[in-house]
């Protein structure tokens, strides 16, 4: 053989050894897929992830931000001013000359002193706080309300967002966003994506391979209704969708995990508003107003979508997507569940 011959016949071993090394890897690596309906929390989950096992966002980044925050503050007090016209609550208001600067703001300008001091008198004014009331009825992202409570510091030039502030920035996802992080000296690569309808249909790509689902629904929006048809509840929307997910033929190996979010806002909402007041959820038989009630009510909804019985384990965890303790202390109890399962897949595909 020559040198020649020799040198090829190396290079050729070391491509094969090369190729199935990163078959190895891939086969070791985890998926998981975030799935759920829009505005579930999804993607403040996946932010949490970047917060406790990714790279932490540089000062640059965070200033990045500020655009958003300023937008998505601007678009609630823009769908505030339109509802309290439409409710025929402007008889209420009672800082005329800051409903009126504020209502011809754009969504797209930025928050200044002037408009941060509006602000803060629009969110306390008592016409604001009856339309704020009324949120079933229309639109509008509850959290917002974290930012209203905290305009007198957004409010100042020299504003720079922390976490938090990031956490619950909201840009709707569109398409299919990835990020992998190594924990435990295991890759986990995980998948967010759009979770309005017309983004559905885009999800049937990252379904090969999916070692673990995690649905995330919305515990906290059983009064609301769609941002895509106001004619749907979004807790029937979410429940028909995990159906279908649980008993898709291609997550029959992967493991399941429930994700009932927004704990905080439910705990707060439903002392306020029952569950039985809603004729799709007419069959609540727990007490008014009791948080534990109406959390096996939801759990008990979304258990019973599962075709497969006892055969098919769900794992259940009710959330808050904004508390960082709370997202480390679940994913962590999650992870022995997706290890287990991926060794399991291992196995099977070795046989």
């Amino acid at each position: 053989m020559t040198q020649e011959e020799k040198d090829k016949k190396k290079k050729n071993a070391d491509f094969e050894n090369d190729l199935a090394t990163l078959a190895k890897q891939e086969d070791e690596k985890i998926k998981l897929l975030l799935l759920g309906a829009g505005e579930s929390g999804k993607s403040t989950i996946f932010k949490q992830m970047k917060l406790i096992y990714g790279d932490q966002y540089s000062e640059a980044e965070k200033k990045q931000q500020i655009p958003t925050i300023y937008s998505n503050i601007l678009q609630a007090v823009k769908v505030l001013v339109e509802h309290a016209i439409a409710f025929n609550l402007v008889g209420q208001v009672e800082c005329k000359a800051e409903f009126d600067m504020l209502k011809a703001l754009d969504e797209n300008d930025a928050i200044t002193m002037s408009v941060g001091n509006a602000i803060k008198a629009f969110w306390s004014d008592p016409g604001i706080v009856a339309t704020w009331n009324r949120r079933g009825e229309y639109q509008i992202i509850e959290s917002v309300q974290y930012y209203f409570n905290k305009i007198d510091q957004i409010k100042m030039p020299d504003y720079v967002p922390d976490k938090d502030d990031i956490l619950l920035s909201r840009v709707r996802t569109s398409g299919i966003v990835t990020e992998r992080y190594l924990i435990d000296n295991t890759c986990f690569e995980m998948y967010d994506v759009g979770g309005q309808r017309n983004e559905r249909k885009k999800w049937i790509h990252c379904f090969e391979g999916v070692t673990a689902v995690i649905f995330v629904a919305a515990i906290s929006e059983y009064d609301q209704k769609l941002f895509e048809d106001a004619s749907t509840n979004r807790m029937v929307e979410a429940l028909d969708l995990f159906e279908d997910i649980c008993n898709n033929i291609f997550f029959l190996e992967s493991s399941m995990i429930l994700y009932l979010n927004k704990r905080d806002l439910f705990e707060e909402k439903i002392k306020k508003v029952n569950i039985r007041d809603y004729e799709c959820f007419s069959d609540f038989s727990g007490k008014d107003g009791d948080y534990d009630d109406g959390v096996a009510y939801f759990v008990d909804k979304f258990l019973s979508k599962n075709k497969s019985g006892a055969e098919r384990q769900i794992y259940y965890h009710v959330t808050c997507a904004t508390d960082t303790g709370n997202v480390r202390t679940v994913f962590n109890a999650c992870k022995e569940i997706v290890l287990r399962q991926n060794i399991k897949n291992s196995v099977f595909n070795m046989e």
